[in-house]
């Protein structure tokens, strides 16, 4: 029956004594003084109850036995200082992989940069990204299919929370109207308005008709998209006013649209880093979501308050 004191350091000191034939020389290069090799060796025989070493006064040579094990010693040393290199490399940021959701106002704004500064810091990473509505995006943290999500969720007992940024509800329309000397509009306004709304489940759905309510108003909509470049391109050709969050539009990516403010109520979200609570996150997770709130923090201004 093999003793409880065998350990590694007992299987790198067998190993070093097979390699280099020689105690002295085999200590050095394993860093442990010749008397605690000796008692390590001594020790690994001692449980094992096979002798694995002739010593002579000139040399040091295997026994049979002693060659069998080295075999066996050797794979199981390479298998674990494997591993611990491929954890090494996790843990570096020379190996892994990133799955993120992110709601898709943020993939067309936001990410492309933030991707872009990860890639470069960190190549060995494999990234993949799914654009997903509110509703979705939160089973897909909940439920670990992905690493990290970038959106909003209410509190709840899944998920932890990161703030990253808050943006606002804005509509979207054609350059030419006759708000083109406003930066709002009220959603009494937008209710005389044909409007094109995003489709149910999408977190831009959910707070846009508790703005109405809150406003007590009753909009006419008339297109519900999934996809947010749809609904601009549906304003863009004069269907109605898109209502979307500020976040949706990049400088200088719609040109000939512009977007107002709605108000009376004004109507936020706080947009987070999301993780699955109780979970930890990946060296490559921990790292773009350090990366994204830094990148957010200087570009903020920006990205909360950007017009069309």
């Amino acid at each position: 029956m093999i003793g409880g004191r065998i350990n590694l350091k007992h299987l790198r000191a067998f190993r070093a004594v097979a390699n280099h034939a020689h105690f002295t020389r085999a200590a050095d290069a394993i860093g442990v003084s010749q008397p605690a090799l000796s008692a390590l060796i001594a020790q690994l025989e001692e449980d094992l109850d096979v002798t694995l070493l002739n010593r002579t006064t000139r040399a040091v040579e295997l026994t049979p036995v002693g060659r069998e094990f080295l075999s066996a010693c050797s794979r199981v040393l390479a298998e674990v200082e494997g591993a611990i290199l491929e954890a090494q490399d996790y843990a570096g940021l020379r190996k892994g992989r990133l799955r993120i959701a992110a709601l898709p106002s943020l993939t067309r704004t936001l990410l492309p940069e933030t991707l872009r500064i990860f890639r470069e810091r960190h190549e060995s990473i494999v990234v993949s990204v799914v654009d997903l509505p509110g509703d979705p995006l939160l089973e897909q943290v909940a439920s670990g299919q992905v690493d990290l999500g970038i959106g909003y969720a209410e509190p709840n007992a899944l998920l932890d929370f990161t703030p990253l940024l808050t943006d606002r509800l804005v509509a979207v329309l054609p350059e030419g109207s006759e708000y083109d000397e406003r930066s709002e509009l009220s959603w009494q306004d937008l209710a005389r308005h044909d409007v094109i709304a995003m489709d149910h489940g999408t977190t831009v759905r959910r707070v846009m008709d508790e703005g109405a309510r809150g406003a007590d108003v009753t909009l006419r909509i008339v297109l519900e998209p999934l996809q947010m470049p749809t609904a601009i391109a549906y304003a863009r050709a004069g269907l109605g006013i898109a209502v979307l969050p500020s976040t949706a539009i990049a400088p200088g990516q719609e040109p000939g649209m512009r977007s107002l403010t709605i108000t009376g109520p004004k109507v936020e979200r706080s947009l987070s880093v999301l993780t699955r609570r109780h979970q930890a996150l990946t060296p490559a997770a921990e790292a773009f979501r350090t990366l994204l709130s830094d990148y957010v923090s200087g570009r903020c201004q920006e990205l909360c308050s950007r017009s069309v």
